[in-house]
C-alpha cells in the first residue's frame, strides 16, 4: 500500500512540476519570439484577416533562416476570429482555433498543451499559442502558433524526474522503515500486555477455582453445623426428659398426700403449684427442642408435622395452604423449614394468642417459600426485630446459613407476617449472601 500510495504520489507531481515548467518555458520563448515577429505584423494594424505576399515571404524567412531557424519548427498565424491565415508547413486550409481556447487566447493567457507533437525522426517540440500585440496601442492583433524545439527542456525535466523520483523513494523508504520500527514496537508490547493478560488470566482462575472450592467448603460446614446443632439440640431435649423431668416427677410422687402435720400439708400446698409449673416448662422445653424424625418424610409431611405438634400442644387451630412443591429436598433445607414454621407459630401463640395463624408454602424460582402470618396481638413488629429476640435470631441465623432470606412484616390487618426463602438447588447453596444484611420481603 505504501509503494503505491508513493507510484501515484510521483506520477502526480511529476506531470504538475512538467505542466509548471513546460508552461514557464512557453511563456518565455513567446515574450522572445513575439519580440522578433512583432516588427513583420506590426504595419498590418487592428482586425488582419490576411497577411500580404511581402509580411509572409519575412516570416518563412525568419524561421527558415533567421534567429528562429534554431528553435521554431514551424509557424502559424490566427487571426482574432480564429481562422488560420499563415503557415510556413504549407496553405491554410480552413482551420480554425476552439473557441474556448481562442477565448482564453484573447484574453492574453499563453496556452502550452500538454501533448507532444513530434514526428519520427524529429526532435520533441513543444506547441505554444500566444497573442500577438499592437505594439502602440498594445491590443492584440492576431495570434500566434509556433513549435519549439525542446530537446534543452526535455533533457531539464528528465533530470528533474529522476531527481524527482530519487526524492519520492528515499521518503518512501523513510516511511516504511519507520513504519516496520513501529509496527514492530507495537508488536512486541501486544506480545507482553498479551503475556500480561494470560497470565493475570491464569492466576484469576486459579483464584476463582480456589474461591469456589472454599465456598463450597464453607456451605458444606455451615449445613453440617446445622443438622449437627439439630441433633445437640435433640440430646439436651432428651437429656431434659430422662434428668430433672424425672427427678421432679420422683419428686412429686414421694411428698405425701396428707399428713398429720400441718407443718407438712402447708409446705405440700406451698411447692406442689410451683414443682407442677416447672414440669409444665421443662415439658415444654424438651418437646420444643426434640426434632421429630423427618429423614423419610417430604416437604409437605415435614411442614405438616411442625403445624400438628404446634396445634396438639397449643390446642390452637392453624390454617394451611401447600402449593406445588417437589417430592424431595435436602435434609438441611426441610429441618430449617420445621424450625421456622415451629418458631413463628409459637411466636403467634405467644402474642396473638393463636388468633389468625396461618402457614402458606409454595415452590417458586427454585427456592421453598415459607409464609407464616397471624391476626395480630400486642407485640409490634418493629418491637420484635428491635428487641432481637432468641426466636427471631435463631430463625435468622437458620435461613441465612442456608443462602436463604428472612423478612419480618406487619400486615394489613395487624398482624405479623414471617417471610423466608429457601434455595433449594445446589448452585442456589452456593450463592453469594451477607449473614449481616436484614433480609428484604420478596412477596
Amino acid at each position: 500500500m505504501l509503494a503505491l500510495a508513493m507510484t501515484v504520489l510521483g506520477h502526480w507531481v511529476e506531470r504538475r512540476v512538467r505542466a509548471g515548467w513546460t508552461q514557464i518555458m512557453a511563456e518565455i520563448a513567446a515574450t522572445y519570439i513575439e519580440a522578433i515577429i512583432q516588427p513583420h505584423v506590426a504595419a498590418l494594424g487592428s482586425d488582419v484577416q490576411r497577411l500580404t505576399p511581402a509580411v509572409e515571404a519575412g516570416l518563412r524567412a525568419v524561421v527558415r533562416e533567421g534567429a528562429l531557424a534554431s528553435q521554431v519548427r514551424d509557424l502559424k498565424i490566427w487571426s482574432t476570429s480564429g481562422e488560420l491565415i499563415f503557415s510556413t508547413a504549407g496553405p491554410p486550409r480552413g482551420e480554425k482555433i476552439r473557441p474556448p481556447q481562442l477565448a482564453r487566447l484573447l484574453a492574453g493567457e499563453v496556452i502550452a498543451p500538454a501533448q507532444n507533437h513530434a514526428k519520427a525522426g524529429e526532435d520533441d517540440v513543444i506547441e505554444i499559442y500566444a497573442p500577438i500585440y499592437d505594439p502602440d496601442r498594445r491590443r492584440i492583433i492576431l495570434i500566434g502558433e509556433f513549435y519549439k524545439r525542446s530537446a534543452l527542456i526535455s533533457a531539464e525535466i528528465s533530470q528533474l524526474k529522476y531527481a524527482l523520483w530519487f526524492l519520492i523513494a528515499n521518503i518512501g523508504c523513510g516511511i516504511g522503515v519507520a513504519l516496520y520500527a513501529l509496527i514492530r514496537r507495537a508488536s512486541r508490547v501486544i506480545a507482553t500486555q498479551r503475556a500480561q493478560l494470560e497470565a493475570n488470566v491464569e492466576r484469576a482462575s486459579a483464584l476463582a477455582k480456589r474461591n469456589s472450592t472454599l465456598r463450597r467448603a464453607a456451605d458444606s460446614a455451615r449445613i453440617s453445623a446445622a443438622l449437627t446443632n439439630e441433633e445437640y439440640l435433640s440430646r439436651i431435649g432428651a437429656d431434659l426428659h430422662d434428668g430433672p423431668i424425672q427427678m421432679l416427677s420422683l419428686m412429686m410422687l414421694r411428698l405425701p398426700p396428707h399428713s398429720p402435720d400441718p407443718a407438712i400439708d402447708e409446705i405440700r400446698s406451698a411447692f406442689q403449684p410451683l414443682i407442677e409449673q416447672t414440669l409444665g416448662e421443662l415439658r415444654s422445653l424438651s418437646a420444643g427442642l426434640v426434632l421429630p424424625e423427618i429423614r423419610d418424610l417430604s416437604p409437605v409431611a415435614t411442614i405438616e408435622a411442625a403445624i400438628t405438634s404446634h396445634e396438639r400442644y397449643t390446642g390452637t387451630l392453624v390454617g394451611r395452604s401447600f402449593g406445588d412443591l417437589p417430592t424431595e429436598m435436602p435434609e438441611a433445607i426441610r429441618v430449617c423449614a420445621f424450625r421456622v414454621v415451629q418458631e413463628a407459630l409459637m411466636n403467634a401463640y405467644k402474642h396473638a394468642g393463636g388468633s389468625g395463624q396461618l402457614v402458606t408454602c409454595d415452590f417458586d424460582e427454585a427456592s421453598l417459600v415459607l409464609m407464616i402470618e397471624d391476626a395480630g396481638g400486642t407485640s409490634l413488629v418493629g418491637e420484635a426485630l428491635e428487641a432481637g429476640g432468641l426466636g427471631l435470631r435463631g430463625m435468622r441465623t437458620r435461613v441465612h446459613a442456608l443462602r436463604g432470606t428472612l423478612a419480618v412484616t406487619k400486615t394489613e390487618t395487624g398482624g405479623t407476617r414471617i417471610y423466608a426463602r429457601l434455595p433449594v438447588r445446589p448452585r442456589s447453596l452456593t450463592a453469594s449472601v451477607d449473614p449481616d444484611e436484614t433480609p428484604e420481603h420478596r412477596g
